[in-house]
């Protein structure tokens, strides 16, 4: 007989603090609410809770460098809940007698819109494309004991209208050198010339609790790193991809200190898309037509002895699937061997075929003078030993530096700073390290998520799974907003730098070219209004030497094409 499980009475903060203050929603008031999850791309409560830490008002043990979010940690944590509505993430529908617990989750809408070409990143299934997108997710929750059931799919649609897509003016040699660069991976940069209109699993689980883990399988959108704008080795920039999993759900506490991490095992799809819409300069592309296994691990670790820092490691690899079946059982756990390829031996890495990623990551939170600093350095490839690791970091790498500083106002109003830079560019040895002819027919050095084995690089269905900078771009955002609660608003700047390693490249070897940069100015807001959440986000971008083409030359220099373009992303959340 399956006993009902017991509610635990809601602890009153307002008992014990001298000013209302909002309880986060997704910890969760009655014990028997476990294995829901927070998507990553769900709007202002994942923000709001990171600045609450920030502030010190949230347990510092929580890394925020692996996400999604549990719905269960500890007892001594909160519940967000306007003190009026009392929402919470999800609705109870079933009394839980029969020991089943089944509950309604958000309806969230978002629309994203670029008038002239493809701008943005994140938000799973949202495509870099032109006109209007929307994402639909409406689903449910249940549990039966410890196992967990989350149905979250998604409803998307995409204009996908035509822009400029290359200059046809430039030499040959450029699209044979696009397409040993930026073509060598798996990123169209249209999907298609047709509208689109997909079904998805979305977020979604079946799920095993035990203690402070669970395991299971899932479609959900996954983000290892400290970064707000950009993880390097796994994001939401891509849709979910399909993974059997095993991970913590609440930092697991030991003596040393509290530990986070995740082991999975998943499936990587392919576009099957040209690189430009109409297969243009296709004769120097081509790709196997074979799924790719996904495997990674990350361990996250809190010390005891210093308050509010958190470090961790992730690595993942990637192979063909034909060579699962020829490298036996051991290539199912290539995360495992060791970390120099002279240990694991250059011609057996060849042969198997797998590219491998490692990224090192940092967080550290300071509530006493309400700041964070964090970073990521990615590397891609194995280093041949620890010699050519010291000697040479630079090799095929990326890195993301972050602060964020909350100065207070009166009352509960606060302002809120975010600097967070990122470089997947790579460093000049990129263009001395791999010899090849003017032509680069044999690629003038590898960008971060490529390699020469799994040539489709570290991508799904066409889009990176890490920075959605992409091959080698470079950004910086500045992000200063007004906060009271749940309530934000502010502006941001931005410099992004595209592709920056084929730019480079060209410059070295006889083709003129000029730097493609977008500078840009943002502006966001974010309210709750009873049972709704919004989130709107615009932003005014011009493009310098759009597609790197030079138009015209005077006595100041060479001149490329400028474009004007606009972009908005909306999100709209109903708490039944």
């Amino acid at each position: 007989m399956i006993r009902q499980a017991k509610k635990k009475p809601c602890i009153n903060p307002l008992r014990r603090m001298e000013r209302p203050v909002f309880v986060f929603f997704l910890f969760l008031c009655y014990a028997d609410l476990s294995g829901q999850s927070l998507p990553v791309n769900f709007p202002l409560y994942q923000d709001y809770l990171r600045r609450q830490q920030i502030a010190g008002e949230f347990p510092i043990e929580h890394s925020f460098q692996l996400l999604p979010l549990q719905a269960e940690f500890t007892e001594k944590q909160h519940i967000l809940a306007d003190s009026n509505t009392n929402l919470g993430f999800t609705k109870p529908l079933l009394p839980g007698k029969s020991g089943i617990q089944f509950h309604l989750l958000p309806l969230l809408l978002s629309q994203n819109f670029n008038a002239s070409y493809p701008y943005g990143w994140g938000e799973g299934p949202i495509l870099p494309a032109r006109g209007f997108q929307h994402l639909l997710e409406v689903g449910f929750q249940a549990n039966f004991g410890p196992v967990s059931l989350q149905l979250y799919p998604q409803f998307f649609h995409a204009q996908n209208l035509p822009f400029q897509e290359y200059d046809n003016s430039l030499p040959e040699i450029f699209f044979i050198r696009i397409s040993n660069f930026i073509g060598r991976l798996d990123i169209p940069v249209r999907h298609g010339n047709q509208p689109i209109r997909r079904a998805l699993p979305g977020n979604s689980h079946l799920k095993v609790n035990f203690g402070a883990f669970a395991a299971g399988i899932s479609t959900e959108n996954l983000w290892w790193g400290p970064g707000i704008q950009q993880a390097l080795l796994i994001s939401d920039n891509a849709e979910g991809f399909p993974h059997a999993t095993i991970h913590t759900r609440k930092p697991a506490r030991t003596a040393i200190g509290h530990f986070e991490g995740q082991y999975f095992m998943g499936k990587l799809g392919n576009s099957h898309l040209p690189y430009y819409s109409d297969s243009s300069f296709e004769r120097f592309r081509t790709f196997p037509d074979d799924w790719r296994y996904f495997t990674g691990i990350t361990l996250n670790y809190s010390p005891k002895w210093v308050n509010g820092l958190s470090i961790g490691v992730g690595r993942t690899f990637m192979m063909y699937s034909r060579k699962l079946a020829e490298n036996g059982w051991a290539a199912w756990f290539p995360v495992f061997e060791g970390l120099q390829k002279e240990r694991v031996g250059l011609n057996a890495s060849r042969a198997r075929e797998t590219d491998q990623h490692f990224s090192a990551f940092g967080r550290w939170v300071l509530p006493k003078v309400k700041m964070e600093i964090y970073g990521e350095f990615i590397r891609t490839d194995h280093a041949l030993n620890w010699r050519e690791l010291i000697l040479n970091p630079e090799h095929a790498r990326g890195y993301t530096l972050g602060f964020s500083k909350i100065v207070r106002l009166r009352e509960k109003k606060q302002v809120f700073i975010n600097l967070e830079m990122t470089q997947t560019e790579n460093s000049i040895n990129n263009l001395v390290k791999y010899e090849g002819s003017n032509f680069n027919f044999n690629h003038g050095g590898l960008g971060l998520y490529e390699n020469f084995q799994v040539v489709h690089g570290l991508t799904h269905k066409g889009e990176i799974i890490g920075s959605g900078l992409g091959h080698s771009g470079n950004s910086a955002r500045f992000t200063v907003s007004k906060v009271n609660g749940l309530n934000t608003w502010g502006f941001s700047l931005e410099r992004l730098s595209r592709d920056n390693n084929f730019y480079n490249f060209n410059q070295a070897n006889g083709l003129d070219l000029l730097p493609w940069v977008d500078l840009s100015l943002g502006a966001h807001w974010e309210k709750k209004v009873g049972h709704f959440l919004f989130s709107g986000r615009a932003r005014l971008i011009r493009s310098h030497n759009y597609n790197y083409g030079i138009k015209q030359s005077n006595s100041l220099g060479d001149i490329g094409e400028k474009q004007l373009n606009f972009h908005s992303r909306i999100n709209l959340a109903y708490l039944f």
